[in-house]
């Protein structure tokens, strides 16, 4: 019996916050494909993201839906009072 897809899921969540080290990626599986949404910091994030999820989707079309946002610098010291 095939693996349902809430379930498929959550295992692919696991794994990205386990060996990818993003906790706020959504995984969705509609049929044999497995969407990644959420916001990554570069493309080697999102690379790392859809790597580990095609080695725990058992062989499903990985779409990567991912978007990179810039993590800009802080421009000055935070002072807390």
């Amino acid at each position: 019996m095939a693996e349902r897809p809430e379930y498929l899921s959550a295992h692919i969540q696991e794994k990205v916050a386990a060996e990818a080290h993003e906790l706020g990626i959504r995984v969705d599986v509609r049929g044999d494909v497995v969407h990644l949404r959420g916001e990554v910091v570069s493309e080697e994030r999102s690379r790392d993201v859809e790597r580990t999820a095609r080695d725990a989707a058992e062989g499903r079309e990985i779409r990567n839906e991912l978007h990179v946002v810039a993590v800009a610098e802080p421009d000055h010291e935070e002072r807390l009072s």
